[in-house]
């Protein structure tokens, strides 16, 4: 299974150095978008603040915007 990273990005970067196996890239994309909807209800919604998804050869492959919208 491949392994995707996702970091919080808001100006600064949150790594995420163990990342998660999955399925497929669909799959990722999905969680990022679950993780950025808890964030904005968590702790507020933030122009800039995105979930970056980085696969395990390092190339950005989505990102999710952090807001309430979605």
């Amino acid at each position: 299974m491949p392994k995707f990273h996702f970091e919080i990005v808001d100006g600064y970067k949150i790594e995420d150095p163990v990342g998660m196996d999955l399925k497929s890239k669909d799959q990722a994309k999905t969680l990022a978008k679950d993780i950025a909807r808890q964030i904005a209800i968590d702790v507020g919604a933030a122009a800039a603040r995105k979930v970056v998804v980085i696969d395990d050869e390092g190339e950005e492959i989505y990102n999710a915007p952090i807001n309430t919208a979605k």
